[in-house]
This record gives structure tokens, sequence and C-alpha cells, in this order.
């Protein structure tokens, strides 16, 4: 009985010391796992708050004075004016060159290069329309300091045709910029001899005219210009359409035969308009030298100096006053009056864009030689060119 007694005192110690060795065991792994799972999630908290900047979208670039437009313009112009001065039957219509390039931390090109050729005429095209350009604005890192990019350019050698365009006098091809074409209005004075400025006709007073009210009106409709040695100086022709009006002083009725013409005086009326009008074909030879041939049409400052000649057109002579009862009157007389066939006069023009002043001076007589005194007249106005 007491054996069996201690064998049941000795089962229970044995189970109580087994409970107490049990529970540091669960402790201790709760705390293990606590600690991992703390030092797993610190740093994914550091991850999210250091994020990388996004340097690209801070960084400005490179542009081209006036923007993309400006640099389509530029190119456009630059490429115009080489087809026209170096086409030739066999050019490459249609062909691109690409040329890379480094616009420098101060906005000038350098370093171009041709990266997709077509041929040496080409590729020597687009280096130098590239070269030529005026200095950009740089691009700059996220803290606003200039920095060196680089861009690429596709340069079409081609015309652009597009006649939906609206009309734009700085956006047409300015190949020639000449200064022919256009309005002319002025006025006309009647001299004894070229290069002999007096209007006083002593032996035939008829052929001295109403300065105010000789007018001319020149529609000068086509020129071309070839260029001679640089961009600056070339020479320009072309044609167009002269009208002038010679007002006479008096009461003159104009008279002709086939050796002579003169006029007689009409006392009998007073004419309120006596007017001799004429018209010419002209075709202009001038020499042109111009400064800004780079910059667009309205600022190129012009000199001209040449000859224009012309054939005659028609002829007529017009009256129109009022009759002593107060009726009014307009006669008409078309005759070739002996007029010259031809005109050739002398001419300088100067200008700056679209505007300029004219003065011509009549080489040849204004009748035929033989007929009457020597009549040449002197014509200056104002000119509004339009460039084509």
């Amino acid at each position: 009985m007491k054996n069996i007694f201690a064998t049941f005192i000795t089962l229970i110690g044995l189970t109580a010391q087994a409970q107490v060795l049990e529970k540091p065991q669960l402790v201790e792994k709760i705390d293990t796992s606590a600690i991992l799972i703390q030092d797993i999630n610190e740093p994914q908290v550091a991850t999210e708050i250091w994020v990388a900047p996004e340097v690209a979208e801070s960084r400005n670039t490179p542009s081209f004075p006036g923007g993309q437009e400006a640099l389509n313009a530029y190119v456009k112009e630059e490429v115009e004016n080489f087809i026209f001065a170096d086409t030739n039957e066999t050019f490459p219509w249609g062909e691109s060159v690409y040329v890379v390039f480094e616009i420098a931390t101060d906005g000038k090109i350098t370093n171009p290069t041709i990266e997709m050729g077509f041929n040496a005429l080409l590729d020597s095209a687009a280096l130098d329309i590239v070269r030529n350009m005026p200095n950009w604005t740089p691009a700059s890192d996220e803290n606003g300091m200039p920095i060196v990019a680089n861009y690429r350019l596709q340069i079409l050698f081609d015309l652009d045709l597009d006649l939906e365009e609206d009309f734009d006098f700085d956006e047409e091809s300015k190949s020639a910029k000449a200064h022919w074409a256009g309005f002319e209005f002025g006025f006309q004075v009647n001299t004894i001899g070229f290069l002999e400025p007096s209007s006083s006709f002593a032996s035939t007073p008829y052929w001295e005219n109403n300065i105010s009210k000789s007018m001319l009106f020149n529609l000068n409709t086509f020129q071309h210009k070839f260029r001679l040695l640089n961009d600056n100086l070339g020479l320009i022709t072309g044609y167009g359409f002269n009208f002038g009006a010679t007002e006479l002083t008096s009461s003159y009725v104009l008279e002709h035969n086939a050796d002579s013409v003169y006029a007689i005086i009409d006392n009998n009326q007073v004419y309120k308009r006596n007017t001799l009008y004429s018209a010419y074909l002209t075709v202009p030879l001038l020499l042109e030298l111009t400064a800004g041939q780079d910059q667009p049409y309205k600022k190129i400052f012009y000199l001209d100096a040449g000859v224009i000649g012309g054939v005659r057109l028609y002829s007529h002579q017009r009256f129109t006053g009022t009759y002593a009862n107060g009726n009014e009157f307009e006669n008409t007389t078309k005759s070739k009056f002996n007029l010259n066939t031809w005109m050739l006069d002398a001419t300088v023009r100067i200008g700056y864009g679209h505007f300029g002043l004219f003065a011509n001076y009549a080489i040849l007589n204004m009748f035929k030689e033989g007929t009457t005194v020597g009549v040449y007249p002197m014509r200056f106005g104002v000119s509004f060119n339009i460039p084509q």
C-alpha cells in the first residue's frame, strides 16, 4: 500500500515539472514571431517615403526663335531659295536629308552632322541651312541652368504648292525678293531733252503740261530676278503696263499729219480737262542691290538702277468742258498723234520692303523724231511692291 501511494506521488511530481518546462517555450515562440514581423515591415515604410524624382519632366527643351512654326517657315524659305537658285532637270524632288546637331548653352548651333543623307548636293545644302540658323533658346535642367542638347531635323527638298493657304506677303516664295511687281502712282513733267530738266518750251508752249494733273499709273504684273555673285546683287526683268496722262495747260487741240504734230488753240472754248492719254507695255532691266536679304521681304532695303523699255498700245486726246449755254461736253479723239512707237526710260528706284520711290527719265523722244521738238517726260512717284 505504501508502495502504491509513493508511486502515485512520484507521477504527480513529474507531470507538474513537464508543465513548467513547456510554458517558457510558448512565450519564447510568440516573442520571436513578433520581432520577425517588425524587422520585415520597417524597410517597407522607408521605401514608400523616398520616391526617386522625375528629372525628365522638369527639364526644358531647346526652342527655335518664334517656336516650331517659325522653324518650319525658316526651313521652307531656305529650301525654296536653294531650289530656285540651283535646280535643273535632274533635281531629286521630294527627297529628304536628316541632320543632327547640338544646341550649345549659349544657343549656338554646333556639330551639325548628316544622319541620313541623299547625295552631296542635298547634304551640303542641308548643312548650310542648319549652320545659318539664328541662335536658339538653349535647353535647361531642373534647376533652370542651360545645358547642351541634341536635335534631329528632317529637311524636305520640295516646293510647298498648297493652293488653299491664305495669301500672305511674308509667306510668299522669297527666292528672288525682287522689287518690280506691284503698283506705282506718280506725276509727269515734260522737259526739253534728256538730262535737260527745263520744262519751258519757248517755241512750242503747247508741250508745257500741268504737272498736278499729269498723273501716271503703272501696273507691274510679273518679275524675275537673276542672282549675280550673291543674294544681295541681282538682275531683274519682267513686264508691266504704263498708263500716262499729259494734261495740256490751255485749250490746245492736237493736229498732225504724216510729217509733223502740233497744236492750235481753240479761242472759242475753254476746256475743263484737255488730256493726252497713252498706254505702253513695259519691260524692265534693272540692277538691284539689297541689304538684309536674309530677312523677311518687308525688312529688305533695296536700290535699283537701269532702264525700262516699252511699246505703245494706244493713245487718244480727251476734252471736257461746258458750252456757253451751260451744257457739258466730253469729246475724244483717238489717234497715234505721231507718238513714238517705243519708250525707253532711265530709272532709279529706292525703298524698304513693300514701299519705295521711283524716278524715270525718258531717253527717247515722246514723239517721232522730226515731227516736233524734243519732248522728254520725267516721271516720279511712289511704289507698292508685291513679292512673287
